[in-house]
């Protein structure tokens, strides 16, 4: 992890925020002292060497995002491990998985141990290697898992292609079980996969070759069905059908099974195909509203369990296309909490609780990374976000921290703010201008 913009000595009192902590059950006006990189102390009117002033302002435990792409190596023209962890920061998150789809592929030790070696160097915030599943991701030969493991890997995937042989499937399972590997699975089935956008009404109406939901809920039932059978710790990512979201409620229970699903796909529809701009093309694709309502209210019910941003820089010469011929893929980290609050929790009649949403970004995905309790209680590392609800921004490219600009929320208008990250009692993301006191 590189030094992030302010570092701080000595005891730290974060002052009068509104500590908001499903985990603890802290929901209420408090000062939190931080010591040694760790949460100290949760109180009144602590007494420490500095402290910065959050009155106003909420904090939470710092966001943990299981999927997300820095593109490197390969395509630092995209993102870099600098540039997608200051992304991360600014999006609040403080811990990030990173996708093995990269040039060359995350699929040998000597790959992932240079990879570990440089996120110690260049990341602002906590990050993990994921390695792949199969060799070249292609779905055939599986990788040396035990040695990938040994590497620095802390989970193996086979995202950005998925594995079409059931056989191999779970042969991987096993593997990965007997190397105390977590498996995240893109569940999709290419001989279903065949368009660029959900094949539905916006799809006729634009003219433009649709992939049905069933590609993905083939794909999702056979996963999930070798899970329970194999007893892997598997995680089922991006789901976007609501057939795909019941699938993992009849599931769970029955094996090691979580799942998590998008901030797009949580509020934006496959009515944007009507553009036919490049910028909307993402996969799996944007979903028609009454799949976006059933993956919300399955998140809502704790049958889906945490959201992950699924975070894709591009290249602008890869999404300035017409959409049949563009790359997929949307920039997650730095709108996703704020995209999520402004439509699931703002609006009239939303659907999602504060605190289910803190839950949702935060303490159900910091236990399966950390693999224990996630929080703000002492003793704990000291991973916080902290947000202005009150804040109203609109998502500009020129504003992004990210290398790449191909948002779907360019030019929309959102409620709260993230305003400073903290890693390990460091400030990583700095949108307060530092509101350090003296000694107190």
């Amino acid at each position: 992890m590189t030094d992030g913009p302010t570092r701080v000595s000595g005891d730290l009192i974060i002052r009068d925020a509104h500590v908001l902590d499903p985990a603890s059950g802290l929901d209420g006006i408090a000062d939190v002292r931080l010591s040694d990189g760790r949460v100290a102390e949760v109180g009144e009117n602590l007494r420490g060497t500095r402290r910065l002033d959050a009155d106003g302002l909420h904090l939470f435990p710092g966001f943990v995002d299981v999927h997300a792409h820095w593109r490197t190596p390969g395509r630092e023209d995209e993102e870099t491990i600098e540039t997608g962890s200051a992304a991360a920061a600014a999006g609040g998150f403080t811990s990030v998985v990173m996708m093995p789809n990269t040039d060359p592929i995350v699929d040998r030790p000597v790959v992932v141990s240079g990879l570990v070696r440089r996120v110690e160097r260049e990341s602002r915030v906590r990050a993990y290697v994921s390695a792949a599943l199969h060799e070249g991701l292609e779905g055939e030969r599986l990788t040396e898992m035990r040695l990938l493991k040994e590497a620095g890997a802390f989970c193996v995937s086979d995202d950005g292609l998925g594995t079409q042989s059931a056989g191999v499937l779970r042969n991987a399972m096993l593997y990965a079980k007997s190397a105390g590997l977590p498996v995240i699975l893109h569940c999709e089935d290419h001989t279903l996969a065949t368009g660029v956008v959900h094949d539905g009404v916006a799809a006729a109406l634009a003219g433009m070759p649709g992939s049905p939901g069933s590609a993905e809920d083939v794909a999702t039932a056979t996963a999930l069905v070798l899970a329970t059978e194999t007893g892997a710790r598997v995680h089922v990512t991006h789901v976007s059908t609501a057939l795909s979201a019941a699938l993992v409620g009849f599931f769970k229970g029955r094996g090691d099974i979580t799942a998590d699903t998008t901030p797009h796909h949580l509020t934006l529809t496959d009515d944007l195909v009507g553009t036919l701009e490049g910028l909307y093309r993402v996969n799996p694709p944007l979903r028609p509203d009454a799949d976006r309502l059933d993956v919300g209210k399955a998140l809502k019910d704790g049958i889906l369990d945490f959201v992950a941003t699924d975070h894709a820089p591009h290249a602008s010469e890869e999404k300035e296309l017409p959409l049949e011929e563009a790359a997929p893929g949307f920039l997650g980290h730095e709108t996703a909490f704020s995209a999520l609050y402004t439509e699931l929790v703002a609006k009239p009649g939303g659907r999602l609780s504060l605190s289910r949403l803190v839950e949702t970004m935060a303490c159900t995905p910091g236990r399966w990374v950390k693999g224990g309790a996630y929080g703000i209680s002492p003793g704990a590392p000291a991973d916080l976000t902290l947000v202005d609800l009150s804040e109203q921004w609109t998502v500009r490219a020129e504003a992004l921290v990210s290398r790449s600009s191909n948002s779907p929320y360019l030019g929309r208008r959102l409620e709260g703010r993230v305003v400073g990250t903290m890693v390990g009692g460091e400030l990583v993301y700095d949108g307060m201008g530092a509101r350090f006191g003296a000694r107190v």
